[in-house]
């Protein structure tokens, strides 16, 4: 049951309990059938209370050698070979967290365990799908609301105290199946010994939140896994799966989910007998022993890593973000005074912690996590059942949508007119798959499993009208042309049930008159993809006016099944997101002709926090595309789209400037011609990628339209992101969104408006809407009627309101 126990000790652990269990990784599936039988007539050998109080009245009386904690939410059974097993299941949570129930009623369950000379070895494991899902954030923000000594006490010192007792205390076996994130990671981390299912995903997010990990993971962390292989994980958050965590010793064992409980039991009692030895922390050895013993006790070695870490941080957060850099801050001067893992370090930790718990940036992630989890309900009643879809076009946008789909177990049929077309969208299918599996996020044997939910069809095919007639829902994404779409959907109904759904993927028609090529119009609804759909979140759902409600509530079920973050916005030109960045695109296209170079621009927008600047956006999404929404919106916004030259705007498209898909946009893309192999291995090793340089072609269309002045980053700043909040705002006004939580996370997942703000309204809110209101008439005084403030914002200036009560 482990790499360091011999065959026999395991054989004679086992037998104890009944088990023929092998001396591999993971113990065989055979042993799962006695396991339970077993452990039952032997657990009824003890019983033993650790808290004064009773279970509730009306809890199930628990077994012989069993007992629960007052909430139910934490039960202790007593094993052979002296192994207390603890099962964490919240009552009343959906995921276990760190929260109320559990430090209170946890700790006195460990101490009683502690003082218990019968108990040997303690092993933690999850009566949930994940083991500890991190800390209960509401209950934290309620803390905070008492500022910074509450939260370094209440939350950092409370959560330190606990785990440095665990720590010190009995061998511990965090048996970790699903998620053990955040203080679920850190709990893990205070034990003896950890085992990871092969469905574990281990992590310390907090930098996600603006915050660093509060409870003691700034310091275990690095002692268990180095300082070189720890420093990512905290500045970045991302998570580590099973295999990955074993081969950086963050777990000690890996095995099936099924089996983690066995394992986890084998290893405690051979703990407990002597037969394996629990691992030392901190023990390096080969080169990266070398590195970690510079970086601990030479400083040349220790600046030099933690200058490139801060200098790496720069580059991709423009220092936007606090808690990377206090990470790295946190982590040095723990390393420089001798005091990591010791009493030092956790107070640099906790001192941090409750700094960065207080930050407007915090704050605004911490409201991006609040409006995630929002989303992931659907508020509409009446969903009907969805499991038959077929997707309408095999373009990028139809092979997107069929490919999350396939992937969240719906079945599917692609259809495309043509056999080309149809076989281009299954193979960026299958490549998008391909690369899961090379990647090992995935194994082949899994991703045939997913493709084998998926059907291509042309018209031509005998059997296309019977995939059709089971069909539960019908996304069409092909050419943006209401007459090709009104022709579709007519002849869809002809081969689809009544009760079948049809979705349009429309980006800049009108859902309404979409609808009235239906003989079902209440069927009828937008949704919304964003390019690409497989990495983009946010999909809006839009109803006309006669849209059934069971349909809208469809709708966002099937999103909300998809992965995606739906959110309902009203029937207009450009919906929501699309008409917050359309005034975006009009002041991008005047400050363009303004600035010496337009890649100030961009460089200025990306320091403000967006993850790229308005011309490589254009680019990327197409200049064409960009030109068509500017030209949507006019009529309807008016002035508000009245900044840029529209005959500068017809030169840049008569240039064919038309995007980076085409080898032609405002950037210049030299042609492609990398060495491959490992030439061209070593070749992006040692040159660094061309820098930016502007289109001399489009810098050649621009020219005649130059009017060149001093604009400083900062007004390039202030301008486009005015154009942006306030016309968020007019939607919030016109009811285009339901609420400011809709728009905030719209903007943020849609066009990566910068998310430490928390969203247009979250920043707003920040700023003052009295300031705001100033700062936008003050625009609008300089350079035009287009900065004027949205009605809302005037009323709410009056009183300094907030978006956000």
């Amino acid at each position: 049951a482990s790499t360091s126990v011999a065959a026999g000790a395991v054989a004679r652990a086992a037998t104890t309990r009944g088990l023929a269990v092998s001396a591999s990784k993971t113990l065989p599936r055979a042993a799962l059938a006695a396991k339970n039988a077993a452990q039952r007539a032997q657990g009824a050998a003890t019983r033993r209370s650790f808290a004064a109080e009773a279970a509730p009245a009306k809890a199930a009386a628990p077994a012989p050698g069993t007992t629960v904690s007052p909430s139910g939410s934490f039960k202790v059974e007593m094993k052979p070979g002296g192994v207390a097993m603890v099962t964490m299941d919240l009552k009343d949570k959906p995921m276990n967290v760190l929260g109320v129930t559990f430090l209170e009623e946890m700790p006195p369950i460990v101490e009683a365990l502690e003082k218990d000379s019968a108990v040997k070895v303690i092993v933690f494991i999850s009566g949930k799908k994940d083991f500890i899902a991190g800390a209960d954030i509401p209950m934290f923000a309620e803390v905070a609301v008492r500022g910074k000594e509450a939260v370094k006490v209440e939350v950092c010192q409370r959560a330190q105290g606990f785990f440095n007792a665990m720590e010190a205390g009995k061998p511990k076996i965090a048996a970790i199946s699903g998620a053990a994130l955040g203080g679920g990671c850190e709990f893990a981390l205070a034990c003896h010994y950890r085992i990871a299912a092969l469905n574990a995903s281990i992590g310390t997010p907090e930098v996600q939140l603006g915050l660093l990990p509060g409870a003691g993971g700034t310091q275990r962390l690095p002692k268990l896994v180095g300082i070189q292989a720890a420093l990512p994980m905290l500045m970045t958050g991302a998570a580590k799966k099973a295999k990955q965590a074993k081969g950086l010793k963050l777990v000690d064992m890996t095995c099936e989910a099924e089996q983690l409980e066995a394992c986890a039991l084998v290893s405690a009692q051979n703990i407990a007998s002597g037969a394996l030895k629990i691992p030392k922390r901190g023990e390096f050895k080969g080169t990266s022993g070398y590195v970690e013993k510079a970086i601990n006790e030479y400083s040349f070695a220790r600046d030099y890593v933690f200058k490139q870490a801060k200098q790496q941080v720069m580059k991709s957060t423009s220092g936007n973000y606090p808690a990377p850099l206090q990470i790295i801050n946190v982590l040095k001067r723990s390393i420089e005074t001798k005091s990591l893992g010791k009493p030092k370090g956790y107070e640099l930790e906790a001192d941090a912690f409750a700094d960065l718990a207080l930050t407007p940036e915090s704050a605004g992630l911490k409201s991006l996590f609040f409006g995630s989890t929002a989303l992931k309900k659907n508020p509409f009643k009446g969903a009907k059942k969805v499991k038959n879809v077929a997707v309408l076009g095999a373009g990028l946008m139809g092979a997107g949508i069929a490919e999350v789909s396939i992937s969240k177990g719906f079945n599917v049929a692609m259809l495309d007119k043509f056999e080309d077309g149809l076989n281009r969208g299954l193979a960026q299918i299958k490549g998008n798959f391909d690369k899961k599996v090379k990647k090992k996020r995935a194994t082949a044997w899994d991703t045939n499993i997913v493709r084998s939910r998926l059907t291509g069809l042309t018209n031509e095919m005998a059997h296309t009208p019977i995939h059709l007639g089971r069909s539960d829902l019908v996304i069409e994404a092909v050419f943006e042309d209401l007459t090709v779409k009104h022709n579709i959907i007519k002849e869809m109904e002809t081969m689809i049930p009544e009760h079948c759904i049809i979705a349009t993927n429309t980006s800049s028609l009108a859902v309404a008159d979409i609808a009235k090529g239906s003989k079902r119009p209440e069927n009828v609804v937008g949704m919304h993809y964003f390019s690409p759909v497989d990495k983009m979140q946010l999909l809006e759902i839009i109803p006309h006016e006669g849209t059934s409600p069971e349909v809208v509530a469809t709708a966002v079920q099937v999103g909300l099944k998809q992965g995606k973050m739906p959110v309902v916005v009203k029937d207009v030109a450009g919906f929501y997101v699309n008409r917050c960045l359309g005034p975006y695109i009009d002041e991008s296209m005047t400050l363009a002709f303004e600035v010496e170079n337009y890649l100030q621009m961009d460089k200025a927008i990306v320091e403000f926090g967006f993850p790229m600047g308005p011309m490589v956006l254009a680019d990327e999404v197409g200049v064409d595309v960009s030109f068509h929404v500017h030209e949507n919106l006019r009529p309807d916004l008016k002035e508000r789209m009245g900044g840029a030259n529209i005959a500068a705007m017809e030169a840049i498209k008569a240039a064919g400037i038309k995007g980076k898909r085409f080898g032609s946009g405002f950037i210049s893309y030299p042609p492609d011609k990398k060495p491959s192999g490992l030439v061209g291995s070593l070749t992006s090793m040692v040159v660094p990628p061309p820098k930016k340089v502007p289109n001399p072609v489009a810098l050649a269309a621009m020219k005649p339209f130059m009017k060149v002045g001093k604009v400083s980053d900062e007004d390039i700043q202030k301008r486009i992101c005015a154009r942006f909040v306030n016309e968020a705002i007019f939607c919030l006004q016109d009811g285009i969104i339901r609420n400011v939580v809709d728009g905030d996370m719209a903007a943020v997942f849609g066009v990566g408006f910068p998310p430490f703000t928390g969203g247009p309204f979250r920043y707003v809110d920040s700023v003052g809407s009295a300031k705001y209101c100033d700062h936008l008439n003050q625009l609008a005084d300089q350079l035009g009627p287009r900065f004027k403030p949205a009605p809302l914002l005037v009323d709410m200036a009056k009183t300094n309101a907030k978006f956000h009560k």
